[in-house]
């Protein structure tokens, strides 16, 4: 069975066949236009392809088109064309900056819709290729609540004759090691004992399985750890969850000159919003909460109001649910588009947030989540952020116990690219309907891969 995770080799190749196709597709553009093209025409071309194909290879990475793995149709047109879009006008804006004049519009637009054309049917072809290769027996070790939240995204990534089966993980080791051998892929859950996880996992790589490992918050631990010697003695380097005060201070120059530039491009929106609110209900535009900030200091964030007035006098502390009767009409809008987080950049000019981090809670949840989990805790070594890493990669109705992991990885990873990169992927969230929602309320999971217990097997 294939590798869930693309090599390098396979990104490579995947992107090198992505270029050919842009340029294949200037090349149409050029013979539909033919006619019309004089050798200056051509000339402009040659001059500005090289800058054609690094801004490519920019945005098909930033949008990790490179790597899909999943047949997803509406994913794909997503990041497709967004990437396509930022790629045509960086190619407008370096054509004019160069002056190469010459660089005709009407095959820039043309070759773009071509190649938005191809590269989705050579994405769309290739990851269905890919589903319907990866066949095999997949065997999930962990509890089934945590089996039954993943299940779905196995049953997109496998083809239809795999299957994937739950085994409980208070079975004996010894039953565990016997069935591990009829079965092509090991996923171990993350509230598996460690003692018997580690047992689990030298059989598997002895039977040469392949095996994923679903991680528990204090794993974030050794991620991105120096490796030292001490005479004979390996030992690794577990920093604090901090950055460095290059980092703090690159981010707060990036934090004040963005907000404010952001501040500026958004004021018609948000002046478009500030009117709705207030034609709906009369009531007030801006609603402000007090939330946790970095190192446990509270303060008072700042967004277009999005409820009804007083939202929780009768319930109290409650977090938005799908289809709640208390978000207002326009208030269903802006929070589909985030419209409702833009004053939030006033918190960043001010120093309070900055634009990427952990998103801010309430104390009253900031206090439920410690209870929950220790770790939670660390989350408030940096400002909080309008857009976060956990937004990006997770969904709005995401647990608190997954979200912390990615947010735990930000903080360990933190780079300005990837603060770049997460500020571009927010335009996905804000697009895609899955990402935008409030918490689920409880449906019936409809269940798209089999799976057997070891009781149900054993009758």
């Amino acid at each position: 069975m294939p590798n869930m995770i693309p090599n390098r080799t396979a990104r490579g190749l995947t992107m090198i066949v992505d270029l050919l196709i842009i340029i294949l597709s200037y090349g149409l553009a050029f013979l539909i236009f033919q006619e019309q093209m004089t050798p200056k025409n051509y000339d402009a071309f040659g001059s500005v392809l090289p800058w054609i194909l690094v801004i490519s290879v920019l945005f098909l990475g930033i949008y990790e088109l490179d790597r899909l793995i999943q047949y997803d149709i509406w994913d794909i047109i997503r990041k497709l064309a967004i990437s396509v879009t930022f790629i045509l006008l960086l190619t407008m804006t370096v054509s004019f900056f160069f002056r190469e004049f010459a660089m005709p519009r009407s095959v820039l637009l043309a070759a773009h819709f071509i190649a938005f054309v191809l590269l989705f049917v050579w994405k769309s072809a290739y990851t269905k290729y890919s589903q319907l290769s990866r066949k095999g027996k997949v065997m999930f070790i962990g509890t089934e609540k945590e089996f039954e939240e993943m299940e779905h995204s196995l049953a997109s990534f496998l083809s239809k004759s795999s299957y994937v089966r739950w085994y409980n993980k208070r079975e004996s080791l010894a039953q565990l090691k016997v069935q591990i051998n009829q079965y092509n892929v090991v996923f171990f859950g993350s509230e598996l004992e460690e003692e018997k996880k580690d047992r689990l996992m030298f059989h598997a790589m002895k039977k040469k399985k392949l095996v994923y490992v679903v991680p528990k918050v204090n794993d974030m631990l050794l991620m991105n750890t120096s490796v030292t010697t001490m005479d004979d003695t390996m030992v690794m380097q577990v920093k604090p969850f901090t950055l460095t005060l290059t980092q703090l201070l690159v981010k707060r120059v990036v934090d004040i000159a963005a907000s404010i530039l952001m501040l500026i491009a958004t004021m018609p929106v948000m002046l478009i919003a500030a009117i709705g609110i207030k034609l709906e209900d009369r009531g007030p535009v801006f609603f402000k909460q007090e939330r946790i900030g970095k190192n446990h200091q509270p303060f008072n964030i700042l967004k277009f109001r999005s409820m009804v007035i007083d939202a929780e006098s009768k319930t109290g502390p409650t977090l938005a649910k799908s289809g709640d009767t208390r978000i207002t009409k326009m208030g269903r809008f802006i929070r589909k588009t985030r419209i409702d987080e833009l004053p939030q950049l006033l918190n960043v000019l001010k120093g309070d947030m900055s634009l990427v981090g952990p998103r801010p809670e309430r104390d009253f949840f900031a206090e439920k989540f410690q209870r929950e989990n220790k770790w939670f805790n660390y989350r408030h070594a940096v400002k909080p952020g309008i857009t976060g890493y956990a937004q990006v990669m997770g969904k709005y109705t995401t647990n608190a116990d997954k979200k912390l992991k990615f947010d735990l990885h930000y903080i360990r990873n933190y780079s300005f690219w990837l603060d770049c990169t997460i500020l571009m992927q927010t335009i996905l969230v804000v697009i895609n309907k899955a990402k935008s929602e409030g918490e689920e309320a409880p449906k019936k999971n409809n269940k798209k891969v089999s799976y057997l217990t070891r009781k149900q097997e054993s009758h």
